[in-house]
């Protein structure tokens, strides 16, 4: 599911690259920083068919936000397997699920000033940008944490070979 996703958002007549086309290779608000000024000025400047393709990028992501945290839970949950903490599980799983929260705000704000233009909603901007800010840490975060499961899961083997190879 993560491949099909990450091709509709990527690489799809949908995608982001495409949406590129038709807005003077500005493409998505996704991953990026962006204010109300910049949004209404790619908007003003994008292609009708533009529209088209940004309101079906959107469905693709909407999949991939599922997708990725699929995906990122089993890695952190395979990085730190070496943990038996419930509370540590649920932290770690709280991630990337705040992330897909973040992301889903963030799109579902883009949407409607998207399918609402061109009446502006500077607020519903603002509070996008927020999100994808928030989004963005998240997605440092996750990375940080499963550096750190990944390290201690191989560096744990060393330590009782070492152990054990003193008695």
């Amino acid at each position: 599911m993560f491949a099909i996703t990450l091709y509709w958002v990527e690489l799809s007549p949908w995608s982001s690259t495409e949406l590129a086309k038709f807005n003077n290779g500005y493409g998505t608000f996704d991953m990026k920083s962006y204010d109300v000024h910049t949004v209404y000025k790619v908007l003003a400047q994008m292609k009708p068919e533009g529209f088209t393709i940004y309101e079906r990028y959107f469905i693709g992501d909407y999949l991939f936000i599922l997708a990725l945290g699929i995906l990122q839970i089993l890695i952190l949950l395979h990085a730190f397997s070496w943990s038996k903490s419930r509370l540590l599980r649920l932290f770690i799983i709280s991630i990337p699920v705040a992330r897909g929260l973040c992301d889903i705000l963030e799109n579902s704000l883009l949407l409607n000033v998207l399918l609402t233009y061109p009446q502006k909603h500077e607020h519903m901007v603002t509070i996008s940008s927020k999100a994808t800010f928030m989004k963005l840490h998240l997605i440092t975060l996750w990375l940080i944490l499963f550096l750190f499961g990944f390290v201690v899961k191989r560096i744990k083997p060393l330590r009782n070979l070492k152990i054990s190879s003193k008695k």
